[in-house]
């Protein structure tokens, strides 16, 4: 709400924008295709496709968590200041984690129970993207930063 709205002539989605949504799209693809096939060699059918999804959804959980803010970092104190948003994504949690665990909910989606070390290998594949989005806010707040200096002047 601090900027003021785009013109109409403007597109949403620019060519940048697309460009860094398919590297991520990419990212993720290969990601998660990668623990399927590996827990498929090392532990069976079930369990690459529930650590499949586990690490699909994991994926979308930190993109989700990232795209808050387009510049400042996840980590700072203000990702998690909404209400709503640590609603919203705490249940997302619970919901993934109850996927695995609850009998209901591994009959309906046909999961099974991750061990942790399992769980520890999603997560890691997924956090790939948080390193990804870090860099990129990083380069972007850096270009902003030099942007803003008048040319001459003493870099801190």
């Amino acid at each position: 709400m601090e900027r003021p709205p785009l013109p109409p002539s403007r597109p949403i989605l620019t060519r940048g924008i697309l460009v860094w949504l398919a590297f991520v799209g990419l990212l993720t693809t290969i990601g998660t295709l990668s623990v399927i096939s590996w827990a498929d060699q090392a532990h069976g059918l079930a369990v690459a496709r529930t650590m499949g999804m586990v690490t699909f959804a994991l994926f979308i959980l930190f993109f989700s968590i990232e795209s808050k803010d387009e510049r400042d970092s996840a980590f700072s104190l203000d990702t998690f200041s909404d209400k709503t948003f640590r609603i919203t994504t705490s249940g997302s949690f619970a919901l993934l984690v109850l996927s695995t665990v609850l009998g209901i909910f591994q009959t309906v989606l046909k999961t099974v129970r991750l061990d942790v070390p399992q769980w520890l290998i999603c997560t890691a594949v997924a956090l790939s993207v948080v390193v990804a989005i870090e860099i990129r806010k990083a380069v972007r707040r850096r270009a902003a930063t030099k942007a803003i200096q008048p040319a001459g002047a003493a870099t801190p």
